[in-house]
């Protein structure tokens, strides 16, 4: 396995040190017996394609910056969600443990899409997709979809907090990605009929020996128009396509909730108290 970069390391046991300043006996006992792991190549999805020669934190080029995709959750579990707040996002989000949540409990995690720009011929699609993280393995993947189910905790996504549309589980192969597509004709692609503004992630079954072993990834990419309407002039060749952006944040699944220290005594509905813990 690939050696734990010293980065990784240090913000790992930062991200530990900030669960632990919450914690108490649900955090003792549970986040704390289970290994960081090394660095994979599931931990690293960044926001710029390498078609474009976009590297992580590298120079990057605003002209190319034409549709982003950014996940922003509740990390240092104060019960709001702030855009742009260091202690939401970044770092925080790709280090394990990242989000920590109770089997049980819900948390919300805002979605945020920049528009990409109209003389784009085609559809802008958003998928999320859920699964586990082999932290045994530098390429952060299982052998199979049943060694994963054995190894990794569980989770699903909620449209919303009642429960009323499930959009993924990583315990089903066949809900484990959803995409949102919004057509060319409907832009700007900022409408909130069809992209959700935020879901909810629910903790199922904690957990394996590793923290961070669950990822939530996001995704904007282009999809061409093969069709042409008659009647309406399309470019040919067709316009340049825009490259796919990445965001993700990494779960923990723990035995009984974390600790929190809400601001504003939960009024953004952040946190869903656990309810009924079926396996269903």
């Amino acid at each position: 396995m690939k050696p734990i970069s010293r980065t990784f390391a240090i913000l790992a046991g930062a991200s530990i040190a900030l669960s632990s300043s919450l914690g108490g006996p649900p955090l003792s006992g549970t986040v704390s017996n289970r290994q960081t792991g090394g660095e994979t190549k599931q931990d690293l999805p960044g926001d710029f394609h390498p078609y474009y020669g976009q590297k992580l934190n590298r120079y990057r080029d605003l002209n190319r910056r034409i549709a982003r995709i950014d996940l922003d959750a509740d990390l240092n579990y104060d019960g709001s969600i702030r855009q742009g707040d260091p202690q939401d996002s970044g770092a925080f989000e790709s280090t394990p443990p990242g989000l920590i949540i109770g089997e049980g409990e819900m948390s919300k995690v805002v979605i945020e899409m920049k528009p990409y720009r109209i003389d784009f011929h085609g559809d802008v699609v958003v998928g999320l997709e859920v699964c586990g993280i082999n932290r045994a393995a530098e390429s952060g993947q299982f052998g199979s979809f049943e060694e994963e189910q054995q190894a990794v905790g569980r989770i699903r996504v909620w449209r919303d907090a009642s429960r009323t549309e499930l959009l993924l589980d990583s315990a089903n192969p066949q809900m484990r990605l959803v995409e949102f597509a919004i057509s060319a004709d409907r832009y700007p692609a900022n409408l909130p009929s069809i992209i959700p503004r935020y879901v909810y992630v629910e903790g199922v079954k904690p957990s394996g020996a590793y923290l961070g072993d669950m990822r939530l990834l996001a995704t904007v990419a282009h999809r061409s128009k093969d069709e042409v309407t008659p009647g309406v002039d399309v470019p040919s060749p067709p316009l340049k396509l825009f490259r796919t952006a990445f965001d993700h944040i990494l779960i923990t699944i723990q035995e009984l909730p974390i600790r929190k220290d809400f601001v504003n005594n939960n009024a953004e509905a952040v946190w869903v108290a656990p309810g009924s813990r079926s396996s269903k």
